[in-house]
């Protein structure tokens, strides 16, 4: 083998060993995955719970893959952690609401939760979420 082949080999192995093995975060993203899962943990997983069950229509929603949430935009879902929901028409008495979280989670750590949510959803599920995001968060910068 010549040198440059030899180099280009080592190079790919090297390369190789810096990927993550299932394709999934690697770096910072990964990070806020990591802390995301420690807030929804300790914020969001008593009413919401996590990654196995739930349904469209369950109250609370579900944020896995069998939930609604995917068809939600970024800025919508960020701005219901931050701002909470009220009270809804047509829910039944007695059916919980959803906090406001702007005191408790800041910007970088709500993010981190919506992070830490999508990995539960399918490639046409983020796909689809990705393309309303653009259609509605198009002047949230």
């Amino acid at each position: 083998m010549t040198r440059a082949g030899m180099t280009l080999v080592v190079l790919a192995v090297v390369l190789a060993g810096c990927a993550t093995p299932d394709g999934g975060p690697s770096g910072a993203e990964a990070a806020a995955v990591e802390r995301g899962e420690a807030i929804y943990a300790a914020n969001c997983m008593s009413c919401h719970g996590g990654a196995q069950g739930g349904a469209i229509a369950d109250i609370p929603p579900r944020h896995n893959a069998q939930g609604h949430t995917w068809h939600h935009a970024e800025c919508e879902l960020l701005g219901i952690i931050a701002e909470g929901l009220p009270d809804r028409p047509g829910l039944p008495e007695g059916t919980p609401t959803m906090p406001a979280f702007a005191d408790d989670l800041d910007a970088e750590d709500r993010r981190a939760v919506l992070a830490y949510i999508t990995t539960w959803w399918t490639p046409d599920q983020l796909a689809s979420q990705q393309q309303t995001t653009q259609q509605v968060c198009a002047d949230d910068g």
